[in-house]
């Protein structure tokens, strides 16, 4: 299927899920992320605040988790009007307030994504979709802010989706400039590309 088509499902598919079903499988697929991948070992962490109204996976549990119990710097992204995304160092004390699309920012500053890359450091990105193939293809809100920011990932960066649901057999419109995932973790199993 086409991203356009994907999307629109998607998201229909998301709203359709209770509150308790959005609690309950964001926190299997919490649970899934740190069972099967070895978290210790990332520097950095860089994972999307969600959007409640967009029913997205709850990864405060999981930004909770690593501030708690692992040794990491915790990174989240902000929207700059050009199109760019920004990343700020997230501590259990970061102010945060919602952009135009009802997304949690922090206010605080930030450094640019050559920046953020510019290191030797284990990384570990934590993205938002909606929809993602067999292949490792995802479909997000088409934009393309994440696929520019990890068109710079290094060789030591891991990039991960979250989803409540299983992969589609292909998406049909893959562009050039499209970055895969390594992994995706539905709560039920673990995707690898």
């Amino acid at each position: 299927m086409k991203k356009s088509v994907l999307r629109k499902a998607y998201l229909e598919k998301r709203f359709l899920l209770s509150p308790k079903e959005v609690s309950e499988k964001s926190l299997a697929i919490k649970e899934l992320l740190f069972s099967r991948l070895m978290m210790h070992r990332y520097d950095k962490v860089h994972c999307f605040l969600p959007v409640k109204d967009r029913n997205e996976v709850n990864t405060s549990i999981i930004t909770n988790t690593l501030h708690k119990d692992f040794p990491v710097d915790v990174y989240v992204p902000k929207i700059r009007e050009n199109g760019v995304l920004t990343h700020h160092l997230f501590t259990t004390d970061t102010p945060t307030e919602e952009n135009k699309w009802g997304v949690p920012e922090p206010t605080t500053e930030g450094i640019s994504s050559e920046d953020f890359f510019d290191t030797d450091d284990d990384i570990l990105v934590i993205v938002p979709l909606l929809a993602y193939d067999k292949k490792g293809q995802r479909v997000g809100y088409g934009k393309g802010f994440y696929d520019r920011f990890l068109e710079l990932a290094t060789k030591n960066t891991t990039i991960v989706g979250l989803s409540y649901f299983d992969a589609e057999d292909e998406i049909e419109d893959v562009e050039e400039t499209d970055v895969p995932l390594q992994h995706v973790i539905t709560g039920v199993r673990v995707y690898s590309f």
